[in-house]
Formats: C-alpha cells, sequence, structure tokens
C-alpha cells in the first residue's frame, strides 16, 4: 500500500482529482489554500507572494500506485507555464 502526496500550484486545482478519477482511484483528500516555499519559489497567497497549493492524499495499492505516479509525472512535464505538480510517495505498513 502506498499512500500518495500531490501538491499543485497553479490556476487548475480541479486537475489533480480529475486525473486521480480517470485512474480509478475515487478516495481522496484535498486540502486547499496550503502555504509554503520551496524550489519553484513562495507560495503565500499575498501580492509579493501570490499563487497558493492544494494538497492531495490518496491510499493506493503497490501495482496502482506505479501508473498513477506515471500519469502524473506525465502532467507536471506538460504542465502550462505557472503550474507545478509535485509528488510524493510514501509506504504504508498499516491501513485499517
Amino acid at each position: 500500500m502506498k499512500l500518495l502526496l500531490v501538491m499543485y500550484s497553479g490556476n487548475r486545482p480541479e486537475l489533480v482529482p480529475q486525473l486521480l478519477e480517470h485512474q480509478g482511484v475515487h478516495g481522496y483528500t484535498e486540502l486547499r489554500g496550503a502555504h509554503g516555499a520551496g524550489s519553484s519559489g513562495r507560495r503565500e497567497g499575498t501580492r509579493a507572494w501570490p499563487g497558493k497549493t492544494a494538497v492531495f492524499f490518496s491510499m493506493v495499492d503497490d501495482e496502482h500506485a506505479t501508473d498513477l505516479i506515471a500519469t502524473l509525472r506525465e502532467q507536471g512535464a506538460r504542465s502550462l507555464p505557472g503550474e507545478r505538480i509535485h509528488l510524493a510517495e510514501l509506504p504504508v505498513e498499516y491501513f485499517g
């Protein structure tokens, strides 16, 4: 089992749930309006540091995770200017 953590910055946060659902993942949690800083700069929703991040969590089986990660990476490579998709994959030892 894997926990996928997807961070999306841009004007189309609905893109990630669409990708998840297209890949057959119907269970996820979304946190909109996250602020932070990273390799692509600060995102604080202010005039000085515009932009916000939507964070998505989803638990998927190992086999399904491989396909989903590939899809998310492909979308990240095709992102529009100003969009970013970052992805973390974490092993899950217990889910219940």
